[in-house]
């Protein structure tokens, strides 16, 4: 390697981490409160009819379930817990219910429950020292898996559930 080409690549490298020092000087600095005023969003299930898209949000200060539209506009808040926070999972593929998990007393041990269309929820896996989480539908749409170890606290077993009654 000649003498040149390294210092070429040693003024390029010099060169390149002097901008990138001078740019760090000129980043905004923020509070910590004004961290905590920051709404987080994740997830994302599309409707069956495709017009909204099912997330997780703590825009209450607690994380619930929203639907946003997709053609833009305002969310629609589906869950309005003050105390548990609520994770979104799944839309059903045929209708407007949909599938979140949420644990008890931030006891970290999650189960899987359905909101109905009418609004009324459905512990899909209730017990005491369980956790379960939605794993999926089945290629036909009439089932979907869950995982739970409410046989073996120390194993995790896929249960598959109808999508009409549960069963």
């Amino acid at each position: 390697m000649s003498r040149s080409f390294r210092f070429s690549v040693l003024a390029a490298f010099a060169l390149q981490t002097a901008c990138t020092i001078e740019s760090a000087r000129d980043v905004e600095q923020y509070t910590v409160a004004q961290l905590y005023e920051n709404n987080a969003y994740f997830g994302g299930s599309f409707s069956h009819d495709n017009a909204r898209i099912l997330v997780s949000s703590n825009r209450t200060g607690v994380y619930n379930a929203w639907a946003f539209p997709v053609g833009g506009g305002e969310p629609e808040q589906l869950t309005t817990s003050t105390n548990d926070a609520i994770f979104a999972s799944s839309f059903f593929p045929n209708d407007g219910r949909f599938l979140y998990s949420s644990d008890q007393g931030g006891n970290e041990l999650s189960h899987l429950y359905v909101r109905e269309t009418d609004g009324t929820a459905t512990d899909l896996t209730p017990g005491e020292k369980l956790t379960a989480s939605f794993a999926g539908w089945a290629e036909d749409d009439a089932t979907f898996f869950v995982q739970s170890n409410e046989r073996n606290q120390q194993a995790f077993d896929v249960y598959e559930y109808a999508t009409d009654g549960y069963e």
